[in-house]
């Protein structure tokens, strides 16, 4: 069964209960997070989301607010070694869309509804209520919260996609290898595979390390693929036999008709920075790709009529 610590994001970005709530807003937009977990002297105090700020259209809820106001204070948190399951349904039950992942007294991630029930599956969650999908799984674009209504695609059927589970292709791991006419081309990603190069240096991965980064790969990007010709991950240790912070890994992504992604993470252990960069990566990745869907039909037209 996953584990919590498989999936959580490990850079949490969090604010303090003094802060303005404009401050938080723009955190949020800037770091493109919709939950920021509230810390006083080291210690969690509230969780605060985008629907607590009032969303887009929530500029007088903000004003001359603090974040101590508007927050959450009841928090409840996960361990890291506690499954999936046991997140999915202590949300299900308190209609939460957060979870703090605390080892012992250090905030080491933070795990959302999004994330928990997309690694599941609608399979083995069953539907989700009307309430649970306001609460858990409204987007910052919901009319809702002052953007524009979500359009869901049918498919040629009639019937609504499935969410992406973990047993859908989608959430495989990336391949290792691909033959040459599978291989994707620039501008086409039509090919049934995303090929994942790993390539390191001065460490040391067996193939259970390559399987997990892969399988990792597949649950954070599956969800774009796409939109992804190719991904090369790079671990390397900087310092050698001096140790101290100094395992890095560098994740690019190449998109289909869109800039090149990168993101690195630097870590005393060689599963933290990978974890990090993975989580970076696909947030970086998620915006590239929203922004693409979001361009205004007008822009596109200006620039083709050039």
């Amino acid at each position: 069964m996953m584990e919590i610590h498989e999936i959580m994001s490990t850079g949490v970005v969090t604010i303090t209960p003094a802060e303005a709530a404009t401050a938080a807003w723009t955190r949020m937009r800037r770091r493109a997070v919709r939950h920021l977990v509230v810390m006083d002297e080291g210690q969690v105090v509230g969780v605060l989301s985008e629907r607590d700020l009032g969303g887009r259209s929530g500029a007088a809820i903000r004003r001359n607010r603090t974040v101590h106001e508007l927050m959450t204070r009841r928090v409840e948190v996960a361990d890291p070694e506690a499954t999936i399951d046991d997140a999915a349904n202590l949300m299900r039950e308190r209609l939460i869309g957060s979870l703090p992942v605390m080892d012992g007294d250090d905030l080491v991630g933070i795990v959302t509804a999004t994330d928990v029930f997309e690694a599941l599956g609608r399979d083995a969650t069953g539907p989700l209520s009307s309430a649970e999908r306001q609460l858990l799984r409204a987007p910052s674009s919901s009319k809702r919260l002052g953007g524009q209504p979500v359009v869901r695609k049918r498919s040629a059927t009639g019937s609504r996609r499935r969410s992406l589970g973990a047993n859908g292709q989608n959430r495989e791991a990336l391949a290792d290898e691909v033959a040459r006419p599978m291989k994707r081309k620039a501008g086409r990603t039509t090919a049934p595979q995303v090929p994942a190069n790993i390539r390191v240096s001065g460490v040391e991965l067996d193939d259970d390390d390559r399987a997990y980064i892969r399988q990792r790969l597949g649950t954070k990007l599956g969800k774009f693929a796409t939109s992804i010709e190719r991904v090369t991950v790079r671990v390397r240790d900087v310092n050698g036999d001096r140790g101290g912070v100094d395992k890095v890994c560098n994740i690019k992504v190449v998109l289909s008709g869109l800039p090149s992604v990168v993101f690195e993470s630097q870590s005393a252990s060689l599963k933290a920075a990978v974890n990090a960069a993975l989580t970076g990566v696909e947030r970086a990745v998620r915006r590239s790709v929203d922004r693409r869907r979001t361009t205004p039909l007008k822009a596109l037209a200006g620039k083709s009529g050039r």
